[in-house]
């Protein structure tokens, strides 16, 4: 059971915020020509047959040496993680080539990995993974270490977060596990439903709601059968500070209790940091 944390970064006295703490940052397309899955994971949820449906999941060039378009494609080779793959070809999902390459066109950017998904064949009560690993690519290309592997995740149980009316809103209880006794109590926090099974919080930490900057200061999450994965991003979507699941979790960023309950494990902090700061979030729906 694998999840994904966020991070977050907070002032010396915990309730304000710092140029050191929070900074936006540009970089620069510069380097070796890397390619690597624009995500870690990606959910793909159906709770009804509608037949065979063909998704696409980029393959990107993420840096390409002098900043300029490819001149010739490049062909991306993957192969399947057999031994951490729970979800079976022919049943979950087919391949829609057999080639086992995806190719990145000449003066584009991204190619596509594509399935075909057998949506009547998702699994009702648990979720399956197919988990696929770039191995090389051509052109003097590499393959990024950190961007190398895509895990499908195939869902055919709705949250319950969203419950039978919407998602609503929440009182929010948030600690900070390295700090023992700080508590943060709030009374409004809004969750919102982006596409099925995926939300979206209004806070992300203790701040509060107008500190950060940005019309969505709040982190994305996937609740999975009752199982949430929360994706490595930015703070407040902006930041340069990494809001990801905590290394010390054994994978589980967070559990729907039932349809008033759900709790959620993060850390923020910079990437290269030590030191992270650990959240604990319990949310009550009102």
């Amino acid at each position: 059971m694998k999840k994904i944390l966020s991070l977050f970064a907070i002032s010396a006295v915990l309730f304000s915020c710092t140029d050191d703490d929070i900074r936006i940052e540009h970089q620069l397309n510069t380097g070796s020509k890397i390619v690597g899955f624009s995500k870690s994971f990606e959910t793909v949820s159906y709770f009804v047959d509608e037949g065979a449906v063909q998704l696409g999941f980029p393959v990107n060039l993420i840096g390409s040496g002098n900043g300029q378009t490819l001149s010739e494609p490049i062909e991306v080779q993957y192969e399947v993680d057999a031994a951490n793959s729970t979800a079976t070809e022919g049943v979950e999902f087919d391949f829609v080539s057999s080639t086992g390459k995806v190719t990145i066109p000449a003066g584009g950017t991204f190619g596509e990995f594509l399935l075909n998904v057998n949506t009547g064949q998702l699994n009702p009560t648990m979720k399956t993974e197919l988990v696929v690993k770039l191995t090389a690519a051509s052109n003097s290309t590499v393959v990024g270490a950190q961007y190398q592997t895509l895990k499908v995740i195939f869902v055919g149980c709705k949250s319950l977060i969203a419950g039978p009316t919407g998602v609503g809103n929440y009182n929010l209880v948030v600690t900070r596990p390295d700090l023992p006794g700080s508590v943060w109590n709030f009374s409004n926090e809004a969750v919102t439903e982006t596409s099925v099974n995926n939300f979206v919080t209004t806070r992300s930490g203790n701040y509060d709601i107008g500190v950060l900057q940005g019309n969505n200061t709040g982190y994305d999450f996937v609740d999975i059968c009752n199982e949430i994965t929360i994706p490595e991003q930015n703070l407040a979507h902006i930041y340069s500070n990494i809001l990801r699941p905590r290394t010390a979790n054994n994978g589980i960023d967070g559990t729907v209790t039932d349809i008033n309950h759900f709790q959620t494990n993060y850390e923020i902090g910079f990437t290269g940091n030590t030191v992270w700061r650990t959240f604990n979030c319990v949310y009550t729906r009102i």
